[in-house]
């Protein structure tokens, strides 16, 4: 069976870098799960993003696999996916609901100034470990001298854990270097994705950030979706952004980040986050996004 894959590069930074995704339309829903699997490992790329129509009221049912394994969810995966589609005519809308194993989320699609920006929403924000110790196993994985104490280490997801590892600067995280094997074994015993090293503070809304997930087969990912949904969520509890807007009386606004991501993999990356905050829910809802470019169309056979 031969099977069309097109590679789009997610959260591109003026049309370049960004991180690749493979994008499989299954609308007639002819993959079993063993051959979503085998293509994931044939593309090679960090995820595989199989897409079919929706049911009960949603427009979208999407399936993310890595080379080994399959993911709840992949921000880059689903806005490329978004933006491929849009690309090619396929939307009749610009208000969408995909069903995904992470849950059923929202997405936008805006075309202003023709260029197309996709924005989905993450899961509920979660603090799974909060001030984890830097012990032995820790220290086995990372330079304890780049670590910036300002800020503890914790576990947060908006869909996927991530272990979120404050860095003292942008030198220090390019130079950042990690035991693939060791943080593997981090990974598996705190049952996360992998890390998210940053570099933020208080008075900037700009951030700089490198991923790895060795444990899925990814040594370093240029651009992540739904590590900096959980990074800016983390954010927004330890600086206080909420309570700041509501002593300026600004509760219905939003809150805005831009992450800088891939630098060190000569692929930058441009991911923008927001948080909507409205006077009645009690936390905000966390939106991740980005523009794309299309890479390439691959036909494999399995």
């Amino acid at each position: 069976m031969k099977i069309e894959v097109y590679v789009v590069n997610a959260f591109t930074l003026d049309e370049k870098g960004g991180n690749p995704a493979g994008i499989v339309f299954d609308f007639e829903n002819r993959l079993s799960e063993i051959e979503m699997q085998l293509i994931a490992k044939k593309m090679a790329l960090s995820e595989t993003a199989f897409i079919r129509y929706g049911t009960h009221e949603v427009d979208f049912d999407l399936r993310f696999f890595t080379p080994t394994d399959e993911v709840p969810l992949c921000g880059h995966a689903t806005i490329a996916s978004f933006w491929l589609m849009t690309l090619q005519k396929r939307l009749s809308k610009s208000e969408l609901l995909q069903k995904t194993p992470a849950g059923i989320l929202n997405l936008s699609v805006d075309t202003t100034d023709n260029l197309t920006t996709v924005w989905m929403t993450q899961s509920d924000p979660q603090c799974i470990k909060s001030n984890l110790d830097f012990d032995a196993q820790f220290k086995s994985a990372f330079p304890s001298a780049m670590i910036d104490s300002k800020l503890p280490i914790e576990i947060w997801s908006t869909g996927l854990h991530d272990i979120l590892l404050p860095i003292k600067s942008r030198d220090a995280l390019n130079q950042l270097q990690i035991d693939m094997t060791a943080l593997s074994t981090l990974s598996k015993d705190l049952n996360v994705v992998g890390v998210h090293a940053f570099v933020s503070s208080n008075d900037s809304q700009l951030i700089y950030a490198r991923n790895f997930a060795p444990l899925y087969g990814i040594d370093e990912e240029s651009a992540t979706g739904t590590s900096n949904g959980a990074l800016t969520a983390y954010l927004a509890h330890h600086y206080n952004i909420s309570q700041c807007h509501k002593n300026q009386g600004h509760m219905k606004d939003s809150y805005t980040y831009k992450v800088l991501q891939g630098e060190m993999m000569e692929s930058p990356s441009l991911i923008f986050t927001r948080l909507d905050y409205t006077d009645s829910i009690k936390e905000p809802i966390i939106w991740v996004g980005g523009t794309c470019s299309l890479n390439t169309v691959i036909t494999i056979e399995i």
